[in-house]
């Protein structure tokens, strides 16, 4: 269903919704990761397949599947897992994940919990995607969509260098040590993001030297 939908749908979101790639490099189809992005819109989680063209199984929370259609779409289309943000992960959900990244599958997550429009370092994030990622050993793909995806505007993700919490392979997973690996994620990202805008800001000096050459050149 996920492949005959995505085939289908292909060139319009490819129209309405178009963007930028930097950082394909980072990324290898034939591995599988926990994916992490911040997340602005309930676009995100298509852009995301989309942008790594592959079916990646999103944690979403709970209330999203309280109308049927939702509910269907989310979890036999997209493959969305729901969670109750405030009691977390259950036992069977707990399995579901191990298995699907032992499956060679990719987990979604917005460590946020929810939108934003803006990312901060500073602010809290969920500590499921590093618990997941050092449970199954499974490496970190941190992601970041620069704007709110609008229609016919064309947006920039980000794919950063994977990476691995090998140090706490061997550690008890506690509160301490999850603590640690979400800022760790956090920094990462703030990374991503603050490297993106120096390239920015190297790109807008390039042009203005080229326009001072050429002026200088017409002169």
């Amino acid at each position: 269903m996920f492949w005959f939908l995505y085939g289908l749908i292909y060139l319009p979101v490819k129209i309405i919704a178009p963007f930028k790639i930097i950082g394909k490099e980072n990324y290898n189809k034939k591995k599988n990761y926990v994916v992490v992005c911040n997340h602005q819109s309930a676009f995100d989680p298509i852009i995301l397949d989309f942008a790594l063209h592959r079916k990646n199984r999103f944690i979403a929370k709970k209330e999203l599947f309280k109308k049927k259609g939702n509910a269907y779409l989310l979890k036999n289309v997209l493959g969305a897992i729901p969670v109750d943000r405030e009691k977390g992960v259950t036992i069977s959900q707990l399995k579901e994940i191990v298995a699907l990244l032992k499956n060679n599958e990719n987990l979604g997550v917005f460590p946020e919990g929810t939108r934003k429009e803006e990312f901060k370092e500073s602010d809290d994030i969920k500590g499921g995607a590093c618990f997941f990622s050092i449970k199954t050993r499974t490496p970190i793909l941190p992601c970041f969509i620069v704007n709110k995806q609008r229609p016919f505007k064309r947006n920039v993700i980000l794919i950063g260098e994977p990476f691995e919490f090998s140090e706490f392979y061997k550690e008890k997973l506690d509160k301490e040590i999850l603590e640690k690996a979400d800022e760790i994620l956090k920094h990462k990202l703030s990374i991503l993001y603050e490297n993106y805008k120096k390239y920015l800001e190297e790109q807008k000096i390039v042009k203005q030297l080229k326009k001072s050459k050429k002026l200088r050149q017409k002169a």
